[in-house]
């Protein structure tokens, strides 16, 4: 009988081997697919932050030009039509930027601000075309058609909600007064209409 105990030893060894090689390959190959697993998900909200920051920094971008387009534009009316000569040149150089900035808004943003973007690129063309105007012809029609269009572009530029319930900047939320309609409505409309 010794022979047997030899042969079941043998077994015995044999089938703990395997069971400890076959424990030790699912264990691996559950860790390389947990692992997988964790690297994708972090790779998915890498990508998400990159987006979100990239998008935050083409908004703040595009709200900075319509800012320095409003803020450069404010004085217009007391100027002569040489001067507004020189402010619609430095307009026209404000109104490139914003265009770069739109189209990057266009590459990054959802369409409901891409919508947003195209208005406020429309709303600086119609600031061109009224300063023009005051530039061919200093009536005071002229200027008022300009402070009017001026008035429009400022509300359109004008957040909705700045800041979230916590009282931080909420800038993913923020969009401009006139996404919902065109320039020309937002123009012919007075803010008591809203």
């Amino acid at each position: 009988m010794p022979d047997n105990s030899l042969f079941v030893a043998g077994l015995t060894g044999v089938a703990a081997i395997a069971a400890s090689s076959l424990a030790s390959w699912l264990t691996s190959r559950g860790n390389a697919h947990a692992a997988r697993i964790q690297v994708d998900a972090t790779t998915e909200a890498q990508r998400r932050e990159g987006t979100r920051q990239t998008r935050r920094a083409a908004y703040l971008g595009l709200i900075e030009q319509a800012q320095g387009i409003a803020d450069g534009l404010r004085g217009v009316d007391g100027l002569s039509s040489t001067e507004c000569e020189a402010a619609l040149t430095a307009h026209r150089d404000r109104h490139r930027r914003l265009r770069r900035g739109v189209t990057l808004i266009d590459l990054e943003g959802p369409s409901a601000v891409q919508v947003a973007a195209s208005n406020l690129l429309i709303m600086s063309g119609a600031l061109a075309t009224a300063l023009a105007a005051i530039v061919e012809n200093a009536g005071r029609e002229n200027r008022d058609e300009f402070q009017e269009t001026l008035r429009a572009h400022i509300r359109l530029i004008t957040p909705e909600h700045a800041v979230s319930d916590s009282g931080a900047p909420h800038w993913t939320d923020w969009s401009f007064r006139g996404s919902c309609c065109s320039p020309v409505e937002k123009w012919n409309s007075s803010p008591s209409d809203k």
